[in-house]
């Protein structure tokens, strides 16, 4: 069974370019894509991702109130918040929502792949396969 990968975000080009990149480097792995907090709850409803990438700055319902709706939904989903914003006070809001890992968009070249690998291979046996 493939790993599942939700992508948050409310900019439709940074939304396909993440997708696409991601897809080249985990092609093991199934995408999924919303444009919103709410979105991305309607998508958790029928589906159960292991990964989520959620950016913070989201219209009406942010990033951090999104991931405390979806981690109740999805307990178990590993949440990667990707964001502008590198002030530690938005790091720790992130983190205390239930966040796994903290991105600045700045530095997603460099650190996000070695996050998305870390994390898939805590997610258990299903995720180790080809993460290292």
């Amino acid at each position: 069974m493939n790993m599942h990968i939700l992508i948050v975000e409310d900019h439709k080009a940074l939304r396909k370019s993440l997708r696409d990149w991601l897809n080249g480097v985990f092609p093991q792995c199934d995408f999924s894509e919303a444009a919103s907090g709410e979105e991305a709850i309607e998508i958790c409803r029928d589906l159960t991702p292991d990964l989520i990438l959620m950016d913070i700055g989201l219209p009406r319902l942010n990033g951090i109130g999104t991931i405390k709706r979806l981690l109740t939904m999805v307990p178990k989903a590993r949440v990667v918040m990707l964001t502008i914003h590198e002030e530690e006070a938005y790091r720790s809001e992130a983190l205390s929502a239930g966040a796994s890992a903290f991105v600045s968009k700045r530095k997603m070249k460099t650190e996000l792949i070695p996050t998305i690998k870390r994390l898939l291979a805590a997610s258990g046996p299903k995720g180790s396969k080809g993460m290292k």
